[in-house]
């Protein structure tokens, strides 16, 4: 599915330039604009990113599925 129409470029073309960027061991953060140059293209109206921000997010943590959740911390009650 197309995501960005300014670049005409799809939600898989993203989830692959955010996964190079996080497998490159000297690569930089995944950010909309990294992202972007990455591709060699440059945002040009930014509608569009929530949703890039959205998937390159979304790749990110599905790297990490196995690992369960850290439990929530307890609130601890006042005691009189």
């Amino acid at each position: 599915m197309i995501i960005c129409s300014c670049n005409v470029l799809s939600d898989k073309q993203l989830r692959e330039a955010a996964e190079e960027m996080r497998a490159d061991p000297n690569g930089k953060v995944p950010t909309p604009g990294a992202v972007f140059r990455h591709l060699g293209c440059r945002p040009r109206c930014g509608s569009c990113f929530p949703s890039v921000i959205d998937i390159i997010h979304e790749k990110g943590s599905e790297v990490g599925k196995d690992v369960e959740p850290a439990p929530a911390p307890q609130k601890r009650m006042a005691s009189r």
